[in-house]
């Protein structure tokens, strides 16, 4: 029988959690023969992998991947789905978790409609509390990405960025050419926003079937530090893969457009929070990395009003301070 789904799980340093994981993934109500799990080891230097292992032993639908160094979430994810046999795939995160008994229901509905994108509901969970995250409406019966987001406001558009809140259909991904940008971070975005656009079958239910792990104090604690490298990236990279998106997005549909291209803006002017944090030598090195995405890609100008665009152009040559 043809495996009907792929659960793709790339896992880097947590050895901590990544036994709840696989624990979860096991505790189905459709046999194992009917899906498989897929772990990617993204160069991982702790136990991590000695824990898929030994889960391998028990679980003949477990499959490792391995990577020699470590390259990151996107293409971690894109591996996955190399080897991937399944009908579907279902990427999941290897320190969160997926709620008991729910792929018989979600592979039904998958398959009852000919889906190619199923979207559904997640809980935040931490120390063995879960509530309920902020969702988007379900859909009456099947309908097309692009519609269902028309509906959408900007917040509720924010909702459906992550990837780990859906199931697609392996052979879709394929005929529209989506692939996970390999970048060090914020990956989810551009990846998401293109599956939405392009899906012509689509549902979303109202089930919470995604237990994602959020610590509360990490929202207020140590502020984190990127490097020049990895908020370039952040920012002016991942803003230009969701600019592209937003570029393709048919013009009937202007809610869509509009809110692809704030979110390319907010993730553009995200930089300026993280600039403080950042030494002399580094912001240095960051406004170097800047002037090709200023000055070579038209992206940039066509995100930022007029006089914005021009003082960041004095801001890029050390004329000017950064402007507020």
């Amino acid at each position: 029988m043809p495996l009907r789904l792929s659960i793709i799980i790339p896992f880097y340093n947590v050895e901590q959690y990544i036994a709840e994981c696989l624990e979860s993934v096991y505790q189905q109500d459709i046999p194992e023969e009917e899906y498989e799990v897929i772990c990617v080891n993204d160069g991982s230097p702790d136990r991590s992998r000695d824990i898929v292992l030994e889960y391998q032993k028990k679980h003949s639908n477990l499959v490792l991947v391995e990577h020699e160094v470590n390259k990151k979430l996107g293409a971690a994810r894109n591996t996955g789905r190399a080897a991937a046999k399944g009908y579907y795939i279902w990427n999941v995160d290897s320190d969160d978790k997926i709620v008991t008994n729910c792929l018989g229901n979600l592979m039904r509905i998958c398959e009852e409609n000919e889906l190619d994108v199923l979207d559904f509901g997640r809980s935040r969970f931490w120390e063995g509390k879960s509530t309920e995250m902020p969702n988007v409406k379900p859909t009456d019966g099947v309908i097309s990405g692009l519609d269902y987001m028309e509906q959408l406001k900007s917040n509720e558009l924010s909702r459906m960025c992550v990837v780990w809140r859906r199931v697609i259909r392996r052979a879709f991904l394929d005929e529209n050419k989506i692939f996970s940008p390999e970048i060090n971070m914020g990956e989810d975005v551009p990846y998401s926003f293109k599956v939405l656009m392009s899906a012509k079958r689509m549902m979303v239910i109202h089930d919470s079937c995604y237990l994602y792990r959020a610590n509360p104090e990490s929202l207020t604690g140590k502020q984190w530090k990127p490097s020049p490298k990895t908020l370039y990236e952040k920012c002016f990279v991942d803003s230009r893969l969701i600019y592209d998106v937003a570029m393709k997005v048919p013009k009937q549909y202007m809610n869509v457009r509009d809110s692809y291209f704030n979110t390319a803006r907010y993730t553009l002017s995200q930089y300026e929070h993280y600039l403080s944090l950042m030494t002399s030598d580094e912001r240095k090195e960051f406004r170097n990395k800047c002037r090709k995405a200023f000055f070579e890609n038209g992206f940039v100008r066509d995100l930022l009003p007029k006089k914005r665009y021009a003082h960041y152009q004095l801001w890029l040559w050390g004329v000017k301070s950064l402007p507020k």
